[in-house]
């Protein structure tokens, strides 16, 4: 049964004209979760990813992604982008509205080209301390400006004739396109910025929404429950006549498995998880797509004195048998060999298809796993070696794969490497200050694209790969770049995939044409309908 106010929301909406339930199954008030309070939606500040969320829900920027993941227009009609990769204009519509909840429709102000301007330059900004900063190096001088060393009016964004956005490149960069369809590319309004006096962000009034939703009330008490964030269809919005349903609730939960359970329990008609949804799967009742977005591994630290040891780390490779666990994992996981998940494509295909046929890791091999490490045993200090554990999350439930995977390790070397299962707070801790030998680690990877795969992977294993596109590589030259970028990533073992994981979109069987952004976790609702 729904929450009261959920109820009471939709009652509200019903008198004032905003939701009217059709026969088309337009009108409708969608209800979804959030794991975490998004804190504060400030998009160029934030690295929540729960006011990620809320952010693509009511806000665009220059383009956006489509439900197949495909870039479109958005605050712009049309772009071109110049031969050489460096220099791309977009001209901007005429009929995009800053809107807020409460006011009237003849005090909502145009969208600018200075908008996006201002936006850039506090996102590079550095007293802003964004962490997105650095995925827009590629912007003439964004390093200069970041470090402090050039103003931010030398940043490679312009605004010259105010119906125009010009961003000038540093140099080529494939993604650009979908960097620019990010929540921290999203305008800013300078002069609401400055009227919130630091507060930008920080609730429904100091926040101004240009996309198809506007944030209507945010509720949360850190020591209460029934926290919510509920939406309304932005009617100043240039394509309001295209968006389904009359309003949104994100319920605030305070775990994914809160959040789980509070599906569970009919308080919301959608679920994104990461959480096997085993009784959802053969039932009538839903309808469960899946992405694998994640890859999920062992990472050696180095400034361990036994995994320091390279031949140690390749016998560790050579000694995991995936055919052999493959049948132990539960349907969340498949058995992974390279970096890049499985769903991210290169023109609509997925790249693990596409490079399926080269070998990334080390093929099971216990002879060879035998012979190394005896081969490095006399170097081995015994008591540190008996010492060796696997950092596992709480969170993770294929407990069994792992202990099996430390059985064969067993079997070859004679040696016991366990698993230490700690709660989330102390496995970050430890993580982030080196306490682990090795960590069952997840690499997530922040869009569908192969180059953000690979440059997240450089950034979170701390190695740097030596591949470059210039962009006239055909598709077979480009899948051949990023699966070498790969063995360099995977060279020396520092990290050893075992499983790709899957995110979930769960819907309750009346409701259609819902579809997850997978890699930034949030739902497209623009289209989605409910029937009765």
């Amino acid at each position: 049964m729904k929450r009261l106010w959920l109820s009471v929301l939709a009652v509200v909406m019903l008198v004032t004209g905003c939701a009217r339930e059709q026969d088309d199954g337009t009108g409708y008030l969608f209800s979804t979760t959030l794991p975490e309070n998004p804190e504060c939606i400030d998009p160029q500040y934030t690295n929540n990813a729960n006011a990620e969320i809320v952010i693509e829900t009511i806000m665009e920027g220059l383009v956006r992604l489509d439900e197949k993941g495909e870039i479109q227009p958005a605050g712009a009609e049309e772009y071109t982008i110049s031969e050489d990769g460096l220099h791309y204009e977009f001209k901007l519509r005429n009929d995009c509205y800053w809107f807020q909840a409460g006011q009237e429709e003849k005090e909502a102000k145009p969208v600018t080209a200075l908008d996006y301007v201002y936006a850039f330059r506090r996102l590079l900004a550095p007293e802003t301390r964004s962490p997105r900063a650095e995925e827009y190096f590629c912007l003439k001088n964004a390093q200069a400006v970041r470090n402090g060393e050039k103003p931010p009016e030398q940043l490679g964004i312009s605004a010259p004739d105010g119906g125009s956005v010009i961003f000038d490149l540093e140099y080529a960069e494939s993604d650009f396109l979908y960097l620019l369809a990010q929540s921290c590319a999203v305008p800013c309004n300078e002069d609401f910025f400055l009227s919130t006096n630091g507060r930008y962000g920080l609730d429904e009034k100091t926040i101004l929404c240009n996309g198809a939703f506007c944030l209507n009330q945010w509720v949360y008490d850190d020591y209460g429950s029934g926290n919510f964030l509920t939406f309304t269809k932005n009617n100043m919005y240039y394509d309001k006549e295209k968006i389904s349903p009359s309003g949104l609730q994100f319920n605030i939960m305070r775990s994914q498995q809160e959040a789980d359970e509070d599906f569970a329990e009919g308080n919301a008609d959608i679920l994104l998880t990461d959480t096997y949804p085993a009784k959802y799967l053969n039932s009538e009742k839903y309808t469960v797509t899946s992405h694998c977005t994640k890859t999920i591994g062992l990472l050696c630290n180095l400034e361990n004195a036994i995994l320091q040891n390279e031949k140690f780390r390749q016998a560790l490779a050579y000694s995991i048998n995936r055919e052999s666990y493959s049948e132990r994992l539960s349907g969340n996981l498949q058995p992974a060999s390279g970096i890049i998940p499985p769903a991210v494509q290169l023109s609509g295909r997925s790249f693990r298809e596409l490079y399926a046929d080269e070998p990334l890791v080390p093929e099971y091999s216990p002879e060879k796993a035998w012979d190394i490490f005896h081969e490095v045993m006399p170097e081995m200090p015994i008591q540190e070696l008996n010492e060796v554990k696997i950092l596992v999350p709480e969170t993770f439930s294929d407990r069994q794969t792992l202990l099996a995977i430390c059985q064969e390790w067993q079997n070859v070397s004679e040696h016991y490497i366990g698993i230490e299962v700690v709660p989330m707070s102390e496995y970050r801790e430890r993580i982030e200050n080196g306490t682990y030998s090795i960590a069952l680690y997840t690499l997530e990877t922040p869009r569908n694209s192969c180059n953000a795969a690979i440059r997240n992977a450089e950034q979170e294993l701390n190695i740097e790969t030596h591949f470059t596109l210039n962009g006239t590589e055909n598709l077979q030259q480009t899948v051949e770049i990023y699966g070498t970028a790969e063995k360099e990533l995977l060279t020396g073992n520092q990290f050893i995939p075992l499983f790709y994981q899957n995110l979930y979109l769960i819907c309750t069987a009346k409701n259609q044409q819902v579809y997850a952004r997978p890699f930034s976790r949030s739902i497209d609702f623009r289209k989605a309908q409910h029937y009765s």
